[in-house]
């Protein structure tokens, strides 16, 4: 199956975490060579989402600090105990455009586990209207985001619901 067809795919959430801040244990979402870094957020708000893709299990987590506008929202196939990240979205403010995606193309079987980016990743510019590259401001505005852009509110048999 391709990543894009994973993120447009219908989805059933089975567990949707509660927010929280600063450290996030590696079962959250496992990156097995990443080492530490990953994991140290600082204090941000961070969520991690488990989900169903077509019978493929995914986790998405969302992590923001609204003081120093950055975000990033990780959206990943389940691999053992590790994770492939399939995309990803973010904003920085020292970056032109500031909100941008690293997508991965092609099959999920050729995306390696446990490591966040690399040559099969594609960086790409925001797409979308002005009005949706604001900022997030809270735990509510920023699992939106990812939702609108990782399509999480769409869902088998009740077609996509507006958040």
């Amino acid at each position: 199956m391709q990543a894009r067809q994973i993120i447009g795919a219908a989805k059933t959430i089975i567990s949707d975490g509660d927010w929280q801040t600063g450290r996030m244990p590696r079962s959250a979402f496992p990156l097995s060579k990443s080492g530490g870094r990953a994991y140290r957020l600082g204090n941000r708000r961070w969520r991690a989402i488990k989900l169903i893709v077509a019978e493929i299990e995914c986790r998405v987590v969302i992590s923001y600090r609204a003081d120093l506008m950055e975000f990033q929202a990780l959206f990943g196939v389940d691999h053992g105990g590790d994770t492939k990240i399939i995309a990803s979205i973010e904003h920085h403010r020292s970056h032109v455009p500031p909100w941008h995606a690293h997508v991965c193309c092609g099959p999920i079987s050729g995306i390696p586990a446990g490591i966040k980016r690399g040559p099969w990743v594609r960086c790409m510019g925001w797409v979308g209207k002005p009005q949706s590259a604001t900022f997030p401001q809270s735990d509510h505005d920023a699992f939106n985001k990812a939702a609108r852009f990782f399509r999480l509110a769409k869902r088998p048999d009740e077609g996509l619901v507006l958040l």
